[in-house]
């Protein structure tokens, strides 16, 4: 199959032979909204009656070149009026035709709502003018500009997200997990960083703001000068421009207040901030200088945004840390039937203590038009979030447990009551600091120039992002109160079982806790940084079938490190016990959590925050103990790492029209050069730590564990074959197919020359320098059909081909001094990433949407949308593992669907997320285990309302309600025991923002 693409790369030099028209012309011009004054990008331009035809550019241009004569062109756009006009081509010369479009939609509205009209209609039109597959939407299509950027993705067919709100955890495109997409700013990817690990981060959107964003693309099948690199898809975010709105000075200002229904207890240290959430600024005009006319385009944006930082969580995976740490096995269990018992629950409060920390991103975009012919520009972006005083982002937890013995329960307890053992139980309570910070910025500048008379066109761009995001402090205390029993009953199958304390000291009252000895203070930081150049050159050629060739160079390189800096202690002040008042000198909080179902708690109060209780306000409580002195400098070394990577890309294509087929084929190559470096470690007995030596000879016991800080690295290349068809069969209605080749490159974390030894249970964890990328195979066809007034139906199919698919695979290290280990750890169980297998995903995907412009009187006002995606997937893993239909983090089903309302100013959005069930991965059986476990998260609804009323052309006011289900946003469980069994679900709760919008 890849042969066809190159076979037809071949035939495109056939039109180049063609006798071209003896005698012809250029008609060129641009297009705008005559009532906005904007440009139109993806207007379609053609000569009636001829193969001739053009999506104008960015700057909303064209350039037809026809034969001498009297032509008619035709110009059409969604929504608005097609117009006609005659011109008189003479041979040689080029002649310039503007064109203004309108709409009688226009004069029958108040007020011009661009949020809906204008946006949906840009997004149909370069949907429908795209030359391959993929999902356009304006930044404001459903709702309050100053919005965040997840809240738009989450709409958009064949996406679905963890999150609400706008808040952004992590992204699923056509079902695979955010490792398989790529976050590209205006064409280039961009740093990013969890902060915590080398990741090649390829999807986060905490650092981006929604002020710098025009528009946002979904591209499903790449075209050959696009990266290789994203299998799932492209996540494009286009940054706003002067040049893209109607000549003039235009300022916006949005502020904005959110308020957080958070179902939480009163004794819960959160409240709603008494400040603006939202303040968004934004300026554009276009000005004359150095003799020009409207020849300098500035756009600059200022955002300070607060978002909703408080989540509810329950289940007993995070509390109790393992998956399986939180059930006995029913042989264990004493129950009258073969079933398992729980022995552990668990609840959690995510939120932020006194004043809360914004979020400011600003950004400035100059186009400089030297000539008609040449242009320059510059971007930029800066992000900054840094704590201010008195602002605590922290987590508080606490957790129940019994031993994993028969002893522990009570004699009937079974799966949905537990009886836990008089005092065998033991309550956790953690609180915990949580301070992020970050400090990102992107850079871009590039040049353009039209070459040929204007058929041709030469493009220069560099780039430069960096991001350094930084977790301070991230310092963990803990109290304990041992010899507690309670009843755990969830016989009402609610996900909040009820938990009452039947025996023990009262575990609300924090006299009979004991601050737990052990501490971490933890400072973690991640930088990275991207930069890269490109050259593109392309060509259109008045031949029989209009054919345009491209080709282009390009080098990206991304560089990041991992530095972890752990400090452990050991509590060494005053006794807390019962009668030296126990917890209560360091007592931070003693809080109802879960929605008031649990506790009163007691909470130790944070860390290093001279907040009254801070138990580090005297340092002389802790000490560090020579195990502490061990644990620190091995934790700290273990934990540092360095990534580095660059890839060299050439590739070549052409754009041919034949009547109404259009075809775009070309091939990419890329050279991957990736390098990474940590501290190679080794087990030997001798290096653990030694609670009877002294704090420096546990350090340096600690150290010789570590070689050398070791590099290792790989280097591949790839071929990219693409091919595009596009079928008009009538004049709205198309059809697309379409094959490319692409890659998804592991993990950073994967690929370093990492070794982490256990030696008591012998077992090796290792990393694989030389993983390779998956490869996938793509094949995509769809069918599209443009309705009347502004919308569009679609639906389609797509098969992705995935092979050197990688995943844990168990071996035994060999003997020998060859064996990769520097001969030791033989004998040893081995766990690393290996390549092995393949599999396959098919998708279905459905998409509708449009505005009923052609009803009459008030109805024209309504609108409706609704998309869905459905996936099949399959993997086969070799004889060593076999095969399965279930992929992990593949999500099955998501849907979309949302209504909407226009009339006289007012416009009324009520719009519904659903994202199915999935597989998230298997746990196989270990020697500490009883059994394998599958874990999958449940399905979860988001519905939104959202009001708008525009009260002249000055002034929006923007009211918008945010997950009105209260669903969580994650609902994990396992399976085991032939059981359904939930684990974890954490949520953001409901919000109201209010926001007013004034323009001048």
């Amino acid at each position: 199959m890849r042969l066809i693409p190159l076979l037809l790369c071949a035939f495109l030099a056939g039109p180049l032979a063609a006798q071209t028209s003896a005698r012809t012309g250029v008609v060129t011009g641009q297009v705008i909204n005559q009532n906005t004054g904007d440009v139109l990008t993806s207007a379609f331009v053609a000569g009636a009656g001829s193969s001739v035809a053009e999506a104008t550019n960015n700057n909303g241009m064209y350039r037809l070149v026809l034969p001498e004569g009297p032509q008619t062109i035709v110009v059409s756009y969604s929504g608005l009026d097609e117009q006609r006009f005659g011109i008189e081509v003479k041979a040689g010369q080029e002649v310039r035709r503007d064109v203004a479009m309108t709409s009688a939609l226009y004069k029958m509205d108040k007020f011009v709502v661009k949020s809906i009209r204008e946006g949906q209609a840009a997004a149909i039109n370069e949907e429908r003018s795209a030359a391959n597959v993929k999902t356009v939407a304006a930044i404001d299509a459903f709702g309050n500009p100053g919005a965040a950027v997840g809240e738009l993705i989450m709409r958009l067919a064949g996406v679905a997200v963890d999150g609400s709100g706008g808040k952004v955890d992590a992204i699923y495109v056509r079902g695979m997990s955010q490792d398989f997409s790529s976050l590209l700013m205006d064409g280039n990817q961009i740093a990013v960083s969890g902060g915590s690990s080398v990741s090649l981060g390829n999807v986060y959107f905490g650092q981006v703001s929604s002020g710098s964003v025009a528009s946002l693309e979904v591209i499903k099948a790449p075209t050959p000068d696009m990266d290789g690199n994203a299998i799932s898809g492209y996540l494009n975010l286009r940054t706003k421009r002067a040049f893209d709105r109607a000549p003039g000075r235009v300022i916006t200002l949005t502020a904005g207040y959110t308020y957080i229904k958070d179902y939480q207890h009163s004794s819960v240290p959160f409240s709603t901030p008494l400040e603006p959430s939202l303040i968004d600024v934004n300026y554009s005009d276009v000005l004359s200088v150095f003799g020009g006319k409207n020849n300098l385009g500035v756009s600059a944006t200022f955002n300070r945004t607060i978002t909703n930082n408080i989540i509810n969580e329950i289940g007993h995976r995070t509390a109790a840390g393992n998956s399986d740490a939180y059930w006995v096995p029913p042989e264990l269990s004493r129950a009258p039937v073969s079933e398992p018992l729980l022995r552990a629950a668990g609840a959690g409060q995510w939120g932020n203590l006194g004043t809360q920390t914004p979020s400011y991103n600003t950004a400035l975009s100059l186009d400089y038009k030297i000539s008609d012919r040449s242009s320059v520009y510059f971007k930029n972006t800066i992000n900054l979030i840094q704590r201010r005083s008195g602002s605590n982002n922290s987590y508080f937890r606490w957790l129940a447990t019994a031993p994993r013995a028969a002893s522990s329960f009570k004699p009937g307890s079974n799966f949905n009551v537990v009886s836990i053992a008089d005092g065998a139980g033991t309550i956790d309570t953690q609180s915990v600091l949580y301070l992020r910070e970050t400090r990102a910025s992107t850079w871009a500048a590039g040049w353009e120039t039209k070459l040929w008379d204007g058929s041709g066109l030469l493009k220069v761009d560099t780039n430069y992002s960096k991001n350094m995001t930084h977790y301070p402090k991230l310092h963990q205390l803990g109290a304990r109160l041992r010899g507690v029993s309670w009843v755990l009953d969830r016989a009402d199958g609610d996900l909040m079982p009820r938990i009452t304390q039947s025996g023990g000291p009262d575990w609300s009252n924090p006299v009979n806790y004991s601050i737990r000895p052990d501490a971490q203070l933890i400072n973690y930081q991640a930088p990275a940084e991207r930069s890269g150049a490109n050259i593109d050159l392309q060509r259109t050629f008045a031949t029989r079938f209009p054919l345009t060739l491209k080709t282009g160079l390009k080098q990206a390189n991304f560089k990041q490190e991992q530095l972890r800096d752990l400090a452990y202690y050991t509590y060494a002040g005053r006794p807390t016990t019962p009668e030296n008042g126990g917890l209560t000198p360091y007592l931070g909080y003693n809080m109802q959590v879960s929605e008031g179902k649990y506790g009163p708690f007691p909470f130790v109060q944070l860390a290093e925050t001279g907040n009254p209780g801070d138990p580090f306000a005297n340092r002389a409580n802790w000490t560090q103990s020579p195990v502490d002195v061990w644990n620190t400098v091995y934790q700290s070394l273990a934990n540092d790492a360095a990534f580095d990577n660059t890839v060299n890309a050439a590739y070549v294509m052409g754009d041919v029209r034949f009547g109404l087929l259009r075809v775009l084929t070309g091939l990419r190559w890329e050279e991957t050069r990736s390098s990474g470096s940590n501290y190679l470690r080794v087990s030997n007995a001798n290096n653990n730590a030694n609670a009877t030596l002294t704090a420096e000879q546990n350090a340096a016991r600690a150290r010789d564990n570590f070689r050398k800080w070791t590099t290792q690295g790989t280097q591949y290349d790839h071929l990219f074959p693409g091919l595009h068809l596009v079928y008009s069969m009538t004049r709205n209605t198309q059809v697309r197919a379409s094959y490319n080749a692409t890659i998804t490159r592991p993990s950073p974390t994967n690929l370093l020359p990492a070794i982490v030894p256990n030696e008591l249970s012998q077992t090796l964890s290792s990393g694989n320098p030389a993983l390779k990328p998956y490869t996938s195979d793509n094949y995509e066809l769809s069918f599209s059909h443009f309705l009347g007034g502004i919308g569009q139906i679609s639906a389609g199919g797509f098969y992705k081909d995935i092979s050197n698919y990688f995943r844990s695979i168990r071996s035994v290290v060999p003997e020998g001094p060859n064996n990769g280990y520097a001969g030791d750890y033989a004998g040893w169980q081995l766990s690393r990433n290996e390549n092995v297998g393949s599999a396959w995903i098919k998708g279905l995907e459905f998409n509708y949407t449009q505005q009923y412009t052609m009803l009459p009187g008030i109805w024209r006002g309504l609108g409706f949308f609704a998309n869905y995606t459905y996936l099949k997937t399959y993997g086969d893993y070799g004889a060593a593992t076999g095969s399965t239909s279930r992929l992990p983090l593949l999500t099955p089903h998501t849907f979309n669907t949302g209504f909407s309302f226009i009339y006289n100013g007012l416009v009324v959005r009520l719009m519904g997320n659903y994202r199915g069930e999935f597989f998230r991965s298997t746990v196989a059986g270990l020697p500490t285990r009883a059994v394998a476990y599958d874990t999958y998260q449940h399905s979860r609804t988001l519905i939104d309302l959202k009001f708008q009323y525009t009260f002249s052309q000055k002034y929006v006011l923007n009211v918008d309600i945010y997950n009105l289900t209260n669903d969580y946003t994650n609902n994990d469980y396992v399976h085991v025991y032939n059981r359904e069994m939930f684990t974890y679900a954490a949520g953001s709760g409901s919000a109201v923002r209010l926001g007013l919008t004034a323009r001048f």
